[in-house]
Parts: C-alpha cells; structure tokens; sequence
C-alpha cells in the first residue's frame, strides 16, 4: 500500500527536491499550496521538470508518479488525508510563513486525534533556520489543547533535516516554453533524524536516517547560509550581481574562505568535527558557489535581515561559537556589519533599516543580534 508525503509548499525546495527524493512507485505526493493558479497548473500538466546543473552539466529529470496538488484551503481534502496512516508531512516553506503555517495545520492534527487518536504521524522540516523543528513544536503547542496536545506530543515526530539544494528561479529561456519547470544545483540527499520519528522510517536511496541531523543541520547553516549571507552583504557594496560573480571576486572570496576558516573552527570545537573533515566540507561549500550553472541572484540571498542577522543564525551564530572557543571572528564580524546596511523592500529588512536610521547602527546590532559593548563580536563590528 503506498504512503503519502504532503507537501505543504510547492516551491523551488518542496517542488523541486522533496518531491523528487519521493517520486517513487510506492509512495504518493500531494502538494497543499496557496497559489490557487500553480495547484491548477500542477493538476492539469500531472507531471514538471527539475533541471539539475552540476559543475559538470544539466540533467534533466521529469517527476509524474502520479502526484496531485491542493489549495490550503480545500480543508476537507486535507482532512482525509489526514486520516492516513504513516502519513510524512513536509513543511517548505520560508521561515517567516511558519506561524501561518501552524494556523492551517493546527486544525488538521485535531482532526487526526479525534478521529485516529492510534495513528501517529511525522513532520520534515525543509526550512532554512536554526532547530526549525523545536520552532514549528513550539508554534503548533501554542495552538493545541487538551487531548488534542496530548496526541501531538505523544505520536507526532518531528525532525529538521539537512541537504545543500541551491534553488534559484529556472533561466526565462527554459520558462518560456515550461513555466512549471525548475532548476537546482542537483543535490543527492537529504538527511533527516530517525529517532525523532513516530512511524517507520521511509526507506528511499536519497533519504539518509541519521542519529544526530541537528548538527549537519547547524554546519550547514553555519557554512553554506552563512557563505550567501556573506557574498550578498559585501558583493552588493561592489557591484557584484550573482553568486558566481561573489565567489569569483578576489577581495569577496578571501573573506569568504576566512569566514569559513572561522565558522570550521568554532563547528569543531563545538561538536566534533575534526579540522580534516571540516577543511572537506569548506572545499564543498566553496565548489557549490562555484558552480557557472547556479548563479544565483545577490539581492534574494539576504532578504529578512531580522531574521539572518539574528543571534543564533547564519552570521552571529557562527561568529559566537568562533569566539567561544577562543578565535576571534574577523571575517564574520566583517559580513555582519555590511548586513545592516543591506537594502531590501521585505518586512524583517525594513524593520532592521528603520531602526539603523532612526536610533543608529550601535542601537540596531543590540537589538537584532544581541551583541553588546565589551562583546569581543561587538567590538569586532565597529572597530576593525
């Protein structure tokens, strides 16, 4: 009997990589989305493409076992699907959207515990931030009561995950003629936490059950979201357009590879990675940037710098750790400054920018990354 994956977000990462790990004869996909016009699309073509460029060209895979898409309104829809057993749950979505998320699924796992309180059920979550999984917990306990929390805490898993899939927008030469289609770095895996799961853990070749996925999960962000935070926020002050163009930019790419070189050490000490393990994975971070098919635009990359400037999140967090363990963070406190003069016309951008005007640039880094004078991060910000 197949298992069903919803995917609650059918963008460039739930569309075009979840979707793909899972397109396989014994499981089926539904997609539950806002956009009314792409779930129309979705139905009536039953199948897309995913263009995946490698450093070594563009392979194109076509996904059409048999999935089908729902608007997240279409609640009874939803609900019977909710009633399935072994029903997997991934969430793709911006780290933003996740309270609006949790407004939409909240009532759906009421549903589940009244009418299958035996049946467990669990959540992936594809969504770039740090511990995404206790986040979205928390959002969904805030929401649930009585039995219906007791059923979420006893037979709902929830774990992060940990890929590399570098989605921008597909080239408009390919969207012209295939407006479904969709273009990534062709990442292989992803890799979610076993024992956070309520049911049995899905067998497929990309999908690795791991013990310990926080901790890829926190490399990842501390490496590769860090390198586009970076590249964005000083490869703007220079002109520079795209990742490939960063990451080809002498002066972007030694602070690029120093930041790395920091992060690296602060992950090693931290969690134990060894230094050679870690000078692998920065040789990896660097030859995804590298990669002339991915050329990713610089504005996006740092959008919601609220969020990206954050205490534990993609810059500080990794700058912390450095300093931690006894390194000073020149490279990250480099990339943190240029975020707050980062322009960008979203909410979270606006509110740092506002502040950075209105009370002044020492005032907006307290605020938003929680660095204060006598901090050797915050000291590194103003006076390198």
């Amino acid at each position: 009997m197949k298992r069903t994956i919803l995917i609650w977000g059918a963008g460039r990462i739930g569309r075009g990589f979840v979707a793909d790990i899972f397109d396989r004869p014994d499981w089926q996909t539904v997609f539950a989305d806002i956009d009314s016009a792409l779930v129309d699309d979705l139905n009536r073509a039953k199948k897309y493409t995913i263009h995946k460029a490698t450093k070594d060209g563009i392979d194109v895979a076509t996904v059409e076992n048999g999935f089908f898409a729902l608007h997240t309104d279409d609640t009874n829809a939803l609900k019977e699907i909710f009633l399935q057993e072994n029903l997997l749950l991934d969430i793709a979505v911006h780290a933003p959207k996740l309270p609006e998320v949790a407004d939409q699924i909240a009532p759906l796992i009421e549903h589940r515990a009244k009418n299958a309180p035996n049946l467990p059920m669990d959540i992936m979550m594809n969504v770039n931030m740090a511990s995404p999984d206790e986040r979205f917990a928390s959002l969904l306990e805030e929401r649930l009561t009585g039995d219906t929390l007791s059923y979420f805490k006893e037979n709902v898993g929830i774990t992060g995950i940990f890929a590399m899939c570098i989605s921008p927008v597909a080239p408009e030469s390919i969207l012209k003629n295939d407006p479904l289609a969709l273009w990534n770095n062709g990442f292989h895996e992803q890799a979610i936490d076993k024992n956070r799961l309520k049911c049995t853990p899905p067998i497929l070749p990309r999908l690795r059950l791991t013990d310990d996925v926080a901790k890829e999960e926190t490399r990842k962000l501390y490496t590769l979201n860090m390198a586009h935070a970076l590249i964005c926020y000083l490869g703007l002050k220079k002109g520079l357009e795209t990742s490939f163009d960063a990451v080809s930019d002498r002066e972007t790419r030694e602070t690029l590879l120093s930041a790395l070189s920091e992060a690296s050490f602060g992950l090693s000490h931290e969690y134990g990675f060894s230094m050679e393990e870690m000078d692998a994975w920065q040789k990896t971070i660097v030859s995804l940037l590298e990669n002339p098919y991915i050329k990713d635009n610089l504005k996006r990359l740092g959008a919601d710098t609220r969020r990206k400037l954050g205490p534990y999140d993609r810059l500080v967090g990794p700058a912390r750790l450095c300093a931690k363990h006894g390194r000073r963070p020149h490279a990250l406190s480099k990339a943190i400054r240029a975020g707050f003069d980062y322009e960008n016309e979203d909410e979270g951008t606006q509110a740092v920018r506002e502040c950075v005007k209105a009370c002044g640039i020492i005032k907006a880094v307290e605020t938003f990354s929680n660095l204060l004078p006598g901090d050797g991060i915050y000291d590194l910000i103003f006076h390198q």
